[in-house]
């Protein structure tokens, strides 16, 4: 995964989660803090996928726990287009289809 496309999904949740965050009626200080903490847990387990899609065998059961927990973090976020799609993702049936899906998403 390149570091500049996933600072680009971070940053582009970021600013789905902060229309989120203000339809939901928080203010300005309580979304700053509810950023900087998304931004905090998103790059914490892209870092977390990154290193699992390079390592040379591949834990699946952790995998399939980092693709639930991106799910939640994109979801809280209001990004449910990428929520979606890793959803999906942990129902894909080979490892291999899987693994070329899950970069392709976030190369």
């Amino acid at each position: 995964m390149k570091e500049q496309q996933l600072k680009k999904l971070i940053d582009e949740t970021a600013e789905i989660a902060r229309n989120h965050f203000q339809a939901f009626g928080f203010d300005d200080e309580q979304i700053t803090s509810l950023l900087a903490a998304g931004q905090r847990d998103l790059t914490k387990e892209l870092s977390k996928l990154q290193a699992l899609l390079e390592s040379e065998q591949i834990d699946i059961d952790a995998l399939n726990l980092s693709l639930h927990a991106l799910k939640g973090l994109f979801l809280n976020m209001g990004n449910t287009a990428v929520a979606e799609k890793l959803n999906e993702l942990r129902q894909e049936g080979s490892l291999r289809a899987r693994l070329a899906e899950i970069r392709a998403l976030l190369d």
